[in-house]
């Protein structure tokens, strides 16, 4: 059987502020780096990897590489316990994370919220609400 993963890499100004980003906030772990200062990781927590890479790196790896400019991408982090993003949610307001979409309760059965990471990504936080 044939199996595939797709994993995310995020190009990224400074992998190490990142790094801080992604395992104060979500309680992701580095499960390798490379460069001293570091200029590449992957970051895990259970079964969701996801790599950083500094913008550098990605220009000197892949020919042609876009000129950076303002992030659109999009993650999302779905959790099973709407408890779980309610304290997530109060960390991040009190050390005054950039919002761009507040906590909500959806009408399709959601409590959520957005914030940017440090390069402007965009990440919506989601568990269905009880």
């Amino acid at each position: 059987m044939n199996t595939m993963t797709v994993v995310n890499e995020l190009v990224v100004a400074n992998v190490d502020d990142s790094i801080t980003f992604y395992t104060s906030y979500f309680r992701f772990e580095v499960e390798s780096a490379e460069g001293e200062p570091i200029t590449w990781a992957q970051m895990k927590r259970g079964d969701v990897i996801f790599m950083l890479q500094d913008y550098d790196g990605a220009k000197k790896e892949i020919n042609n590489y876009p000129e950076k400019t303002r992030s659109c991408n999009l993650l999302r982090f779905e959790y099973g316990n709407v408890d779980e993003i309610k304290t997530i949610y109060a960390t991040l307001a009190q050390d005054n994370v950039e919002l761009f979409m507040d906590y909500t309760e959806t009408d399709y059965g959601k409590s959520e919220f957005g914030i940017y990471d440090p390069d402007k990504n965009m990440i919506i936080i989601s568990a269905p609400t009880r």
